[in-house]
């Protein structure tokens, strides 16, 4: 069962019918309903971490379907210096060809790209600590958006984000009709 539910994750990840972020879920599903993962249920919020290990190894066993950077290096990476990257009010940074599209895309990490929590969402200011756990300390202020939506690099980094998120994931579904229309604050 754990190969037919990868095989079925990887074919669905490699047409573009599901994220990088869906990815991972179901594979981490998979390993955990196959036994070789012996904690709790992978989906609850506080064993992300835990995860990483069997995350790594998932991926060198699928090298097909890791999304890698012009350098030819795995997303995420030690080494920073090959990633395009836009950091946002000192403490945020934002990623080119970050494969993952939870909470939105593009999405901040909080101080490093290796940081899987917590994530922003630029266009609505929400923080999320977990998936679905928003973190409302850490929301942005109405200043704060004002401040990262009136900056026109940041705006063009967003837009050439999408573009890329459009050409790989086809078939993801944006939550917005015009995409690469924003917020004006």
């Amino acid at each position: 069962m754990q190969n037919t539910l990868i095989t079925l994750a990887q074919f669905h990840y490699e047409l573009g019918y599901i994220g990088h972020d869906e990815y991972r879920e179901r594979v981490d599903v998979a390993l955990w309903l196959s036994g070789e993962i012996d904690d709790e249920d992978p989906r609850s919020e506080h064993q992300e971490e835990e995860l990483d290990n069997n995350r790594e190894r998932c991926d060198t066993m699928n090298d097909a379907f890791v999304v890698k950077s012009d350098s030819g290096e795995k997303f995420p990476t030690g080494n920073e210096d090959n990633w395009l990257k836009f950091l946002c009010l000192n403490i945020w940074v934002f990623t080119k060809a970050d494969p993952d599209s939870y909470p939105s895309v593009p999405h901040g990490h909080y101080k490093s790209q290796n940081k899987a929590w917590p994530k922003l969402n630029p266009y609505t200011g929400r923080v999320f600590s977990s998936k679905h756990q928003e973190d409302k300390s850490l929301r942005l202020s109405q200043k704060e958006m004002k401040l990262i939506w009136n900056d026109e690099k940041f705006k063009s980094f967003c837009r050439e984000m999408i573009v890329w998120y459009q050409e790989q994931f086809p078939y993801y579904g944006f939550h917005v009709r015009h995409t690469l229309r924003f917020p004006r604050w």
